[in-house]
């Protein structure tokens, strides 16, 4: 068998772990090295320039992340895999942010170091005799989650941390557009039952006569159209994940019928007579406040503690402005990889204007303006005339709030009448408009493109 470019350290004081991981790598056609402390790693490191390194964050003469600092420096080009026994929120964000390609929990299957060998070696470079990666695995190097906010890195780790745990029942709530299905898909790309089914349900497209027919089945002859026996959604997800998107409109009068299979993982079809044992995982999603929904009585309290095992909550766009620019690039390069484009990137006046808007469609709203101006482009970069007059007024209400946060951090005090707050609006708006045409040189004919009005308008709110 060839050998592949490039070797393979592993960092780790288990020796039986280093050798088992040795013969699996080994015999995939990798040169591998192992070493018991960080000392002995670095040094091994330091002679074989390996590709990849799979290292332990607990070893006995120093902290793994140490180590991982100190092959920041000796070799930057190399890529690490953390593997831990102690998954910590504090070392896996500090690994991430340490650019590591992934982090396993022990104890982990062998295979889930494919999607790491792939992203390293590259699919073609990998075979041996063991069976090859799966497309579902390959697949996963799409599922990437963009952004680099404190909130983006906690939610990769917390993702990861809940995925090998292999939990069954996952609430991932927060606004439209946030992302709720890519981080379902990444739970399941991620998890034990990888190997298994995806299926996405929209629940609120199921009605509610057709509900338990829908998810559970029916045998043939069950009803009048049911001509066949045909399978639900349930057992159509059976060894792998079911995504119960937009939960919270499952009807009232279903919700039970969920509930008591989320109790035993069994089903039985419409007009059958026989319990059928599945091994589903549900991850279920909603932009709906379901404790609120409790309380007024439209939702279960026993079905959401019960999905609520273990809660994932989105963060909205505006507050994690930082990933605005890195999702905007990203969403550019998937629209001219769609399109057949080369539209280069945008102005700096634009990617001010995209960073200061609000986003309220989150990154949909995003992805979906980004698509359009790439359809619409000619090629050239974007420039902020390009862009929709909406993104121009949150320019002008994020400046307001950038005055209003200074002039309460200095002590001013806060407007007490809706005169005070309209003349704050008024400057904001006056010295954003004197901003751009600071940057046009003047031109107000071109700063009037710009944001979106006419020449005559522009003059008069530089007038009032």
């Amino acid at each position: 068998m060839a050998e592949h470019a490039g070797a393979i350290l592993v960092i780790d004081d288990n020796r039986d772990l280093a050798k088992l991981l040795s013969q699996h790598l080994s015999s995939r056609g990798f040169t591998v090295a192992t070493a018991a402390s960080g000392a002995a790693g670095l040094a091994l490191a330091a002679d074989l320039d390996p590709r990849l390194i799979l290292l332990d964050l607990r070893l006995p003469d120093m902290s793994g992340l140490d180590v991982l600092g100190r092959l920041r420096v000796l070799l930057p080009a190399a890529e690490v895999v953390i593997i831990t026994g102690y998954p910590e929120f504090s070392s896996a964000l500090a690994a991430i942010k340490g650019r590591v390609v992934d982090y396993l929990c022990k104890p982990f299957r062998l295979g889930a170091l494919d999607g790491a060998l792939t992203r390293v070696f590259g699919a073609a470079e990998i075979g041996g005799t063991e069976r090859p990666v799966r497309e579902a695995r390959v697949g996963r190097a799409a599922l990437r989650m963009v952004g680099t906010s404190d909130a983006s890195l906690a939610l990769r780790v917390l993702i990861r941390q809940l995925a090998v745990t292999g939990v069954r029942a996952v609430l991932i709530t927060g606004e439209s557009g946030t992302g709720k299905d890519l981080a379902a898909r990444l739970l399941h790309a991620d998890g034990q039952r990888a190997d298994g089914p995806f299926i996405a349900v929209n629940c609120s497209a199921v009605s509610e006569t057709l509900f338990e027919s829908e998810f559970f089945g029916h045998e043939r002859g069950a009803f009048t159209g049911a001509v066949a026996t045909r399978r639900g959604f349930v057992q159509m997800a059976d060894g792998g994940t079911l995504f119960l998107d937009e939960v919270g409109e499952i009807p009232l009068s279903c919700q039970a019928k969920l509930l008591r299979f989320l109790d035993d993982q069994t089903l039985m079809r419409v007009g059958g007579g026989q319990s059928i044992q599945v091994d589903v995982q549900i991850v279920a999603a909603t932009n709906l406040d379901l404790r609120a929904m409790v309380a007024q009585g439209a939702f279960r309290s026993d079905l959401f503690f019960r999905l609520n095992v273990a809660p994932i909550e989105l963060t909205p766009l505006r507050e994690r402005p930082q990933d605005i620019l890195p999702l905007a690039a990203f969403c550019l390069d998937e629209a001219n990889a769609r399109y057949g484009k080369r539209v280069p990137g945008f102005t700096p006046e634009a990617e001010r204007l995209i960073e200061s808007s609000r986003w309220p469609g989150n990154v949909r709203e995003l992805r979906n303006l980004v698509e359009r101006l790439v359809i619409l482009s000619m090629g050239a970069p974007i420039e902020a005339r390009d862009l929709p007059a909406e993104l121009f007024a949150d320019a002008v209400v994020s400046a307001l709030g950038s005055h209003v946060a200074a002039m309460s951090a200095a002590g001013a005090a806060p407007a007490r009448s809706r005169r005070d707050v309209t003349t704050s609006l008024s400057e904001a708006n006056r010295a954003h408009i004197l901003e751009v045409l600071a940057r046009v040189n003047g031109n107000k004919t071109q700063a009037a493109k710009m944001l979106g009005i006419s020449r005559q308008t522009l003059r008069s709110k530089l007038t009032t």
